[in-house]
């Protein structure tokens, strides 16, 4: 017996898509990140301007002198379109902390800098995703989108700390 995959909730949704955008260290995986997060038609604002998908992502992907990035989610609120449901659409907020490590070294370690922000999402099922034909196996369909986006960052690189001599 065969059953649909469930779809994770919009607070999971929303964590596990804009990680793997700060997390892509390819330009590859960066596009294909966007696109499975941000509709086609989607509205970005990024501290107050709007901007293009493509802006968002280089934005958010950083660069690709990247070695690491952790992503820390310190509060999320979830707003379903309807009551009840945590799945299919709603409004997501979330405050979260991005820590990348770069592979240039500074005086012998990785420079790295620290992101702080603010990202309101209105998720939903994007109409321009086309829905695969039915297979007697069933798969896995995610229509949803982030159909409006809304963020406020701010990027600060971390002090580099030089080496200082011990004296024994």
């Amino acid at each position: 017996m065969s059953s649909n995959i469930v779809l994770p909730n919009l607070s999971s949704w929303v964590q596990s898509h804009f990680t793997a955008i700060v997390q892509s260290t390819t330009q590859a995986d960066l596009q294909t990140a966007v696109a499975n997060f941000l509709a086609k038609n989607a509205t970005v604002v990024v501290n107050g301007a709007q901007i293009s998908q493509s802006n968002f992502g280089a934005l958010s992907g950083d660069t690709f002198e990247e070695l690491s990035a952790t992503v820390t989610f310190d509060n999320i609120v979830v707003s379903p379109a309807t009551a009840g449901d945590l799945t299919t659409a709603g409004s997501v907020g979330v405050f979260y902390t991005a820590e990348i490590v770069q592979k240039l070294r500074v005086l012998g370690g990785n420079a790295s800098s620290k992101v702080t922000g603010s990202l309101n999402v209105t998720v939903g099922p994007d109409p321009t995703i086309p829905k695969p034909p039915s297979s007697p196996i069933h798969g896995f369909f995610d229509p949803r989108r982030v159909l409006a986006l809304n963020e406020v960052r701010i990027a600060v690189q971390n002090p580099v700390v030089p080496p200082t001599a011990t004296t024994q």
